[in-house]
């Protein structure tokens, strides 16, 4: 009874997080900051991105078995996605910048087929290419927000690479029998990495 009431409490802490809600309040805050009510009018997170950001929490949650610490990466996620998306809206980006923004999104859609592949071919997880592209990630991430957002989001990007491009988080999803749980739930994330792709989100 113990082990099933413990198990129950640890599903309800994982399902209890909305990246929407957190979505709608991170996008509020910085549009009151910065922007007129006119930016604001459209949630920068959709559904699809919202079921993807919440099955990598659940993801983080289970790689962690810390509530609070997946709670912030996704978090953190969730603040940069809306402030970049906020400063395209706001047509806060220099040329230079937009063409750099253009890279992110092409580095962001080879990673998710990347991750997608490996998952659903066996025998091809490549850790070290994955960190190459999630460290070229990263660098572009830092570059275009430096000149517009503070240290602290530069931090928050620095936060979540420094989670999901390690090789334990990584061999936790990929190789096979290291972590049973969290191999079931990248069955979800790469389902919904295929929805965002043809949807056009990434």
């Amino acid at each position: 009874k113990l082990i099933l009431l413990d198990s129950l409490l640890q599903e309800d802490s994982m399902t209890d997080f909305k990246a929407s809600v957190v979505a709608f309040e991170v996008q509020k805050n910085f549009a009151n900051k910065f922007f007129s009510n006119k930016v604001v009018a459209k949630s920068l997170i959709d559904d699809t991105s919202g079921n993807l950001l919440d099955n990598l929490y659940k993801l983080l949650h289970v790689f962690t078995k810390n509530k609070k610490d997946s709670e912030k990466t996704t978090r953190n996620i969730i603040k940069i996605t809306i402030k970049i998306g906020m400063l395209l809206r706001g047509d806060k980006f220099s040329r230079e910048e937009k063409a750099n923004l253009v890279q992110i999104q092409k580095n962001l859609r080879t990673v998710a087929m990347t991750l997608i592949s490996f998952y659903q071919v066996d025998h091809t997880y490549d850790r070290n290419f994955v960190i190459k592209y999630l460290t070229e990630l990263e660098t572009l991430l830092k570059n275009l927000i430096s000149n517009h957002l503070t240290d602290k989001s530069v931090g928050r990007v620095e936060q979540i690479f420094g989670v999901v491009k390690t090789p334990e988080f990584l061999d936790s999803v990929y190789v096979p029998k290291k972590n049973s749980e969290m191999r079931e739930i990248m069955g979800t994330v790469v389902s919904d990495l295929n929805c965002c792709i043809e949807a056009g989100i990434l």
